[in-house]
Order: C-alpha cells, then sequence, then structure tokens
C-alpha cells in the first residue's frame, strides 16, 4: 500500500536524523526508512554507552566494528579492504567516535556566515563541546608539549571537540542517533522511523513517483537519500540515475594509529582518576596531515611487559591523512548490484602518509614511549571518512551529482544528505560538516 509524507529520508544516521529533525522543526511530516535493525537499547542510542564499555572501553572498538559490513575485505590496498557499511536503526551514528571537528576545506556552497550558523546548530543537535577536557591532567600537560613542537609550523595543541555530555563521574555519554531526534523539543512526534529496504527510486522524467521497497511503494512530496557514501550512489546507480560524476572523485582518510605510554610527569597520580584528553594538531603549512592525541579507542591487543598498564597512563596517537579528489579515484557500480574500488594513492597521498607517521613518532619521544606492539599502525585503506561519492557542483558540468543545495541534478524533489557530497580534500573527521550539510538540505527543501 502506497504511503504518502511530506519527505521520506532513506537512512536513520546523523545525518539523516539531523535532516528528519530539522524538516519536523519547520513543520512537516517525515518518514525516515531504515533496513537494519536495533543493536542498541533504546534503538538508535550509542552502542558505547552501555555500561560493558563503560566499564572495559578497550572492549568497545572490536564490539562496534562487528557490526560493520565490509564489501570485500580480501582485495589489495587500491580496492579499499577497509571499505564498510553500517545497516542498523541509527546508522554510523551508533558506533561512531563522535569526534566533531569543524572543516578544514570548506567550499563556496554557503557564505562563511551561513556555514558558521549551520556549524553552530549542528552541534547543537549532536551536544558537541569540549568544555570539561580542561578537567584533564594529561590534556594540560601534554598540552603544552604539543604546542612547543607544532607552533615552529604555526599549527597549535587546542581541545578536540567531541559529540556527548559528560557526566557526574567524568565519563561521556555519547551522542547517537536517538538523541539528535529526541532533543529537539517535540519533533520527534512528527518523524515515524519504520523499517524498509529501499530497492529502487522510481522516477518519471525531472520528478520521483515514489520509492519501491521489500514491502510495497512508499510516496512523498520530496526525497532524501542519507545512506551514507556507499550505499547512497549504489542505490542511485541501480534507480537508472547514473551522472558521470557518480562514484568519482573518491577520497577517504588513511588512519594510523599507535598507543603511548605516558610518562608519570604528564599524568594524574597513581589511583586518582583523570579525565580522558582529547587533543587535536589541525592541518597547517606543509604538514597536510590531521594529528590527534587522545584516549579513546584502541586496536591492539598488548602483550608481554606491557600488558597491564593503567588507563590513566596512556593515550593514542591518530594519524589522518586527506587523499586528492581526483576523477580517476572511484568506487564502480554492477548491475548485479556490487561495488568495487580503485583508488591508487598518489606520491602525494603518500608523502602525507610518510611525514604523518613520523610526526606520530617525534609526539610519543616527547611525552612518553611506544607500548609493546603498539607501533603505528595502518588501518585497512577505505575504513574511514570515505567522501566525494556524489559530491556536490556549483554547475551540472559532469564533475558534480548534486547542486550546492544537495539536490540531484536533473531532478526536481531528489536530495542527498550524505558525506559523499564534501568535494573537497578535507583532512579531518568529516561528520560535523555532514551533519552541517543535511541541515543546509534540509532548509532548502519546501514543507
Amino acid at each position: 500500500m502506497s504511503v504518502s509524507h511530506d519527505v521520506v529520508i532513506v537512512g536513520s544516521g546523523p545525518l539523516g536524523m539531523a535532516a528528519a529533525r530539522r524538516l519536523a522543526e519547520r513543520g512537516a511530516s517525515v518518514l525516515v526508512l531504515e533496513q537494519g535493525a536495533a543493536i542498541a537499547d533504546p534503538p538508535g542510542s550509542h552502542l558505547r554507552n552501555s555500561e560493558q564499555f563503560l566499564k572495559q572501553p578497550d572492549t568497545y572498538l572490536p564490539a562496534a566494528t562487528a557490526h560493520l559490513e565490509f564489501i570485500d575485505d580480501t582485495v589489495d590496498q587500491d580496492a579499499l579492504p577497509g571499505a564498510a557499511v553500517t545497516r542498523a536503526i541509527g546508522g554510523q551514528g551508533v558506533i561512531w567516535t563522535n569526534l566533531c571537528p569543524r572543516g578544514d576545506a570548506l567550499w563556496d556552497a554557503m557564505t562563511d556566515k551561513k556555514w558558521s550558523e549551520r556549524y553552530r546548530l549542528a552541534e547543537r543537535y549532536l551536544e558537541v563541546q569540549s568544555d570539561r577536557l580542561d578537567r584533564s591532567v594529561r590534556q594540560q600537560k601534554i598540552g603544552a608539549v604539543l604546542n612547543d613542537y607544532a607552533g615552529p609550523s604555526g599549527r597549535r595543541a587546542t581541545a578536540l571537540p567531541v559529540a556527548g555530555r559528560f557526566r557526574d563521574d567524568g565519563l561521556l555519554h555519547y551522542t547517537g542517533s536517538f538523541d539528535i531526534l529526541n532533543a529537539g523539543n517535540g519533533v520527534s512526534d512528527r518523524v515515524t522511523i519504520d523499517h524498509g529496504r529501499v530497492e529502487r527510486i522510481v522516477t518519471d522524467g525531472h520528478v520521483v513517483r515514489r520509492l519501491e521497497t521489500e514491502t510495497g511503494p512508499v510516496e512523498a512530496d520530496t526525497y532524501v537519500i542519507a545512506g551514507g557514501a556507499i550505499s547512497t550512489p549504489q542505490l542511485l546507480y541501480h534507480s537508472g540515475i547514473r551522472p558521470k560524476a557518480l562514484g568519482r572523485y573518491l577520497s577517504y582518510h588513511p588512519l594510523a594509529v599507535c598507543q603511548i605510554v605516558v610518562a608519570p610527569e604528564f599524568c594524574s597520580d597513581a589511583g586518582v582518576a583523570d579525565v580522558d584528553p582529547r587533543l587535536q594538531i589541525r592541518p597547517g603549512g606543509r604538514a597536510e596531515w590531521y594529528t590527534l592525541v587522545l584516549h579513546d579507542v584502541s586496536p591492539f591487543t598488548p602483550e608481554g611487559e606491557d600488558a597491564e598498564i593503567a588507563s590513566n597512563r596512556l593515550v593514542e596517537i591518530q594519524s589522518i591523512c586527506p587523499v586528492d579528489n581526483e576523477e580517476h579515484k572511484r568506487a564502480v557500480f554492477h548491475e548485479d548490484g556490487r561495488v568495487t574500488f580503485d583508488v591508487p594513492l598518489s606520491d602525494a597521498d603518500l608523502g602525507r602518509m610518510t611525514g604523518a607517521e613520523k610526526e606520530a613518532r617525534e609526539i610519543a619521544s616527547l611525552i612518553g614511549r611506544l607500548r609493546e606492539g603498539c607501533d603505528p599502525a595502518w588501518m585497512p585503506f577505505g575504513f574511514a571518512h570515505m567522501t566525494g561519492t556524489t559530491r556536490m557542483s556549483a554547475l551540472d558540468n559532469g564533475t558534480g551529482v548534486a547542486d550546492y543545495n544537495g539536490c540531484v541534478w536533473g531532478y526536481d524533489n531528489l536530495y542527498l544528505a550524505t558525506n559523499g557530497l564534501i568535494p573537497t580534500r578535507m583532512a579531518v573527521n568529516p561528520t560535523l560538516t555532514g551533519v552541517s550539510l543535511a541541515i543546509h538540505v534540509a532548509d532548502h527543501i519546501a514543507v
């Protein structure tokens, strides 16, 4: 049976929920379709808030990774063995690390004033803050050393914003998609979340007429596809919507992680709890990468003499490197539903990785030592922060999938809310920018 709404949003991750909240605040009736099941309680809340991970935070990463559906983790690096999708109520917002810096490579989809306004609103939706970090002993002492280190290059170590609210015990309640929607006063009454796998977008000329789902057609005035940087272009392709730029100009972040045993002089006294630090050194000058020093999630299983280290003696360094936006770097969609990737890294891309790893090792030597078995290790390529697959463009000239309002070129009522819209080589975590774009898109939908 056909059901009609003002707006239907496909995907319940942070971007889809931010768009739903904004549209509901403007008075629209919104249906959110999500094909995945709940993996947290309440549905769409952050998995990391469960007591298990509050008590044993180092067990979180393997548990979260279990909820990723890897496209093909057996392929070589250029084919992105780390590429994955999340199918769950709340989408990626149920398992993300909640780091929310503002973007470093903005484009003219908005004026500077409008970018700032939408960033502030996105920060409110996500409960982004860094105020409590000044209570962290490691934050203050390590930050001073990092500023001495980065100062000559014109860079600074600053608090890294995170989406969540600190509890009275100093632990963080992580914002999830559930929180984004339900923190809006009364707007959840105008948003319905339903289980449904969308099989095809049905179009007639320049207009989308309906979505074909596993349970029947769904109709609305406007349609927003918010399925992430892989599933969104995959659905467009399967529906016969195949602009030249679809899947091209793909960028992502090669991500290296190491863990540090911090020297005692940087730490709180033994037995004294310490708020975990979150520090960032943003790109600048010749340093085109993004360096984070924080105690967050670790992919390592330490052994030997370093197997047992007090939590207040540990931090991780995450080194994030942007990949150039180039047309030949792409996701390839196939008629049988498969998606493959062809993203060869350039000498410039590889040079950033070399510089970032060198910086991580230098910082490690300044604040302590590498934990045994926890040397810098690159996560499988494609694991982090894919962008560009449905990129925005100022003109309908084959270099973009959507216009600067997020509307798919050639269609009147088909919009996108995905990090795939980002057309630039962004070095920092893209989620806050993506949520800002989702709000921007929602504001351009007539309700």
